[in-house]
C-alpha cells in the first residue's frame, strides 16, 4: 500500500494497530516522511473530516467544503428533505476525495521541495551549480536539473532534462548516477557532458576526463564504458547503445565557448553558433549553405564570429528582430 493511502488510513482511524506499528516504525526511518505525515495532518484538520467524537456533522462539514469550492453559492431557500440530505452527503464525499487528492498532490511537491529537494532551470542562459559533494556542473539553455541538497551514502543521484556538462567530484564509496530520462549515466569521478533533450531521438555522452558507464534506464544489465576523448549514444526508438571511440569537441561548445570548424559548410557553424550563443541564424541565399570554411574559436563574443565569417565568406550580415540573416552571392559565383 503506497504511502498517501497509509496516511489516509490513519488520519481516520481505519488503521488496526499492528498496521500502526508498522507504519510507525516506517516513519522513525524516514524523516521525510515525518515532515510529509504532520502537513497531512494539518490538512485534515483544516478541512475538518473527522471531528472529535468520530461522528460527521454533515451539515457543518459541507458549509467548510463549500468554503474551499470556487464559485459554490447556497441559496437562502434551500431544504434539507430526506433526499438532499443523501445528496448532500454523497456530495460531501466526493468532494473532500477531490480537495483531499489535490492538496494531498500539491503538499507532496511542496514538502518534497522544503525537505531538500532543489530544481534548478536554465532558461535563456547557461546556470552553474556546485553540489554539496564539490561537483561542479553547468546547466544548458532550455534545459533543468533536479538534486537532493544532502546526498544519501549509497549514491549521488541527479535529475536531468536537456543538456548538462559534469566535473564530478571523487568519491568510491558513492557513485553519482545522472538519470537523463530514458537513459542512465554513472561515474565515480570525471568531466563529461549530457544531452538528454526530450525531443532528441538519442541522449549522447561526451568524455573529457575518467571514465562514464552509460545504460538504458529499463535495462541496466547492458552498458557501454567510455573513457576520456570518447563518447557514446543512446538511441530511444532503437533501444541501443553506441560507443563513439572519438567524441566531437563541438558538443561541449556551449561550455567550453571553444568552436572548431575543418571544412566544415556555413550550415553546419551557423546551427552550432545559434546554438552555443542562443542566437537565430538564418541563411537567405540557399547557395550559401554549403560555404566550406576553416577556423577555430576559442572564448569569441558573437559579434566576433560574425565578423570572421562576413570576411572570410564575403557575408552581409544583417539583423532583424531577433534573427541574424547571413547573405551574399555564394561560392560558386
Amino acid at each position: 500500500m503506497d504511502f498517501n493511502s497509509l496516511v489516509t488510513r490513519m488520519l481516520s482511524g481505519e488503521m488496526n494497530p499492528e498496521e500502526m506499528l508498522v507504519f510507525q516504525e516506517d516513519l522513525k526511518k524516514d524523516p521525510e516522511k515525518q515532515v510529509l505525515l504532520e502537513e497531512y495532518r494539518k490538512i485534515w484538520d483544516s478541512v475538518g473530516s473527522v471531528s472529535e467524537a468520530g461522528s460527521y456533522d454533515l451539515d457543518a462539514e459541507w458549509a467548510l467544503i463549500q468554503q474551499k469550492l470556487p464559485g459554490y453559492e447556497t441559496g437562502p431557500s434551500e431544504t434539507r428533505t430526506g433526499r438532499s440530505r443523501s445528496l448532500l452527503y454523497y456530495s460531501y464525499r466526493i468532494a473532500a476525495v477531490l480537495i483531499l487528492g489535490l492538496v494531498l498532490t500539491f503538499s507532496w511537491f511542496y514538502v518534497t521541495r522544503m525537505a531538500g529537494m532543489v530544481r534548478v532551470v536554465a532558461k535563456n542562459e547557461p546556470v552553474e551549480v556546485v553540489l554539496e559533494d564539490g561537483t561542479r556542473l553547468a546547466v544548458n539553455r532550455n534545459s533543468s536539473i533536479r538534486y537532493k541538497k544532502r546526498f544519501g551514502e549509497a549514491e549521488r543521484k541527479v535529475f536531468l532534462s536537456g543538456e548538462a556538462w559534469f566535473d564530478v567530484a571523487r568519491d568510491t564509496t558513492s557513485p553519482f548516477v545522472i538519470d537523463a530520462g530514458a537513459a542512465l549515466v554513472e561515474v565515480l569521478g570525471t568531466r563529461f557532458n549530457v544531452n538528454a533533450y526530450k525531443e532528441n531521438p538519442v541522449v549522447e555522452i561526451t568524455v573529457e576526463s575518467g571514465m562514464v558507464a552509460l545504460s538504458a534506464k529499463e535495462d541496466q544489465k547492458d552498458l557501454i564504458v567510455m573513457k576520456a576523448g570518447s563518447g557514446g549514444t543512446y538511441h530511444k526508438s532503437q533501444k541501443e547503445l553506441t560507443l563513439v571511440p572519438s567524441s566531437n569537441l563541438n558538443n561541449i561548445s556551449w561550455k567550453t565557448k571553444e568552436l572548431y570548424f575543418d571544412g566544415s559548410s556555413l550550415r553546419e557553424v551557423a546551427d552550432l553558433v545559434s546554438r552555443v550563443y542562443g542566437a537565430n541564424m538564418v541563411i537567405v541565399n540557399p547557395d550559401l549553405a554549403s560555404c566550406e570554411i576553416t577556423v577555430t574559436f576559442k572564448d569569441q563574443s558573437l559579434e566576433a564570429i560574425l565578423k570572421v565569417l562576413e570576411m572570410t565568406l564575403d557575408l552581409d550580415i544583417t539583423r532583424s528582430g531577433d534573427e541574424i540573416r547571413l547573405n551574399g552571392k555564394g561560392c560558386n559565383e
